[in-house]
């Protein structure tokens, strides 16, 4: 079994791909701090979009820390990340895989009273929305830091390209357990240790 000795993880991919269940899971593993980049980039998480300063600011901040992870599905505002980071992990799997865990999501949010986003409607005008990230096959060319909707699977694998050296692509849920199984915490930086 390969592993990884890590002290700054960023995780990236399309909606349903995985990033806050695996970001969730390391961090309990390595005792890391975990830094949603929704909460970043919304106030709360998923209200109105903040300034494209106060995002800098805030992903300057994390950057600067010792140990951390951080997920979300942006490309053009978090370059602190991807410097700082040990690993860059794109989960990279299929669309029927995260078309399945978009609405397995929404049913049990639904069921649980915790949906911020419920009806069938909703969740069929996000299923079409997302499905874009990844069929849509359109150039590379930059585009303005604040339009995160813009994010495609062939946008990302442009923007990751400069981070070959440290991308982890992961393409099945048995690539991602066999990442998860593999990270530990590098020697360098004690247990725990928080930035």
């Amino acid at each position: 079994m390969r592993s990884w000795h890590l002290r700054r993880i960023h995780i990236v991919g399309g909606p349903g791909a995985g990033k806050t269940t695996l970001a969730r899971q390391l961090a309990e593993k390595l005792s890391f701090p975990l830094v949603d980049l929704d909460e970043i980039a919304y106030i709360g998480g998923a209200g109105p979009k903040r300034s494209m300063a106060e995002r800098l600011a805030d992903v300057h901040t994390v950057a600067a820390m010792s140990t951390w992870i951080t997920e979300g599905i942006y490309l053009w505002w978090v370059d602190d990340l991807w410097r700082s980071a040990d690993a860059i992990v794109w989960l990279d799997l299929p669309w029927h895989v995260a078309a399945r865990r978009i609405i397995g999501r929404h049913v049990r949010g639904s069921l649980g009273g915790t949906n911020r986003h419920p009806s069938l409607r909703r969740l069929l005008g996000f299923l079409r929305t997302t499905r874009t990230y990844y069929a849509d096959a359109s150039s590379t060319m930059a585009v303005d830091p604040d339009e995160d909707g813009a994010a495609t699977r062939v946008r990302t694998a442009h923007e990751l390209a400069r981070y070959a050296d440290k991308l982890i692509r992961c393409s099945t849920s048995a690539e991602v357990a066999a990442f998860l199984r593999g990270a530990t915490l590098n020697p360098a930086c004690p247990t725990g240790a928080r930035g």
